[in-house]
């Protein structure tokens, strides 16, 4: 078998479709059958590392049309889908690749799914900072299990929580907070839920998380009203000045 690469003088070696592979049928005596032989190709093919990222893709919108809904564990435990970490190599997270196929808006998760409606809030939210402030302010990806956070021009960095709701408006709303450790010492912009859990009812930004474990607080906590409140997502970059000239 020749012309599997083909290579120009002084460039590099560029790999040649099969179809253009010059081949031999039957030159040597082969080590294995025909039959088996094909069954190896076919499992070689089929190994993720040979798929696109089309395929990638395709594979998760086939398993979302089945179900209606996707998950970590839904895709761990589904035999001829890609495992959880490939899509992570791929893509940098299951997150991404779920944006990619038009899935993870706050309206695709049920009530039961709060967690997940949450993360989608808060990346709707970051991404929408980003948005409005395009030459300031960027997103920080590490992929895998790290969170997205914000990153100023000035090279500070807020992290962003999204707190839901328990209770009812009429009985008054109780918030809980779960603070993220490696990211306590950050600014943190907190996001307070409506009593539906689907929508930002408030905005605050505080110096840093200065609790270690989960915590709930209401309206007139006093630990709430520390925070600085922010009217309008477009005051955010002021709101940060403020609170970083008050940390020194």
């Amino acid at each position: 078998m020749f012309g599997r690469t083909s290579q120009k003088l002084g460039t590099a070696s560029v790999r040649m479709p099969e179809s253009e592979w010059i081949c031999k049928p039957n030159a040597f005596t082969p080590l294995v059958d025909e039959t088996t032989f094909g069954e190896a190709q076919r499992l070689l093919l089929g190994r993720t590392i040979n798929k696109s990222d089309e395929e990638l893709l395709t594979a998760l919108r086939s398993l979302l049309a089945r179900q209606g809904r996707l998950s970590y564990r839904l895709i761990a435990e589904t035999p001829e889908m890609p495992s959880p970490s490939s899509y992570r190599g791929r893509f940098g997270s299951l997150r991404r690749a779920y944006e990619l196929i038009g899935y993870g808006c706050p309206e695709d998760f049920g009530p039961i799914d709060l967690r997940r409606r949450t993360q989608a809030l808060r990346e709707q939210l970051i991404g929408k900072i980003e948005a409005i402030f395009p030459s300031e302010v960027s997103i920080v990806r590490r992929g895998g299990r790290w969170r997205s956070l914000l990153r100023l021009e000035s090279g500070l960095i807020v992290s962003v929580v999204i707190s839901h709701s328990i209770g009812t408006e009429s009985k008054g709303l109780t918030w809980q907070i779960n603070p993220i450790a490696h990211e306590q010492l950050y600014i943190t912009l907190l996001a307070l839920l409506d009593g539906t859990n689907s929508i930002v009812q408030e905005m605050l930004l505080f110096p840093n998380i200065d609790r270690q474990k989960r915590f709930h607080v209401t309206r007139d906590n006093v630990w709430l009203k520390r925070g600085l409140s922010l009217k309008c997502t477009s005051r955010l970059l002021d709101a940060v000045r403020t609170i970083s000239e008050c940390k020194r």
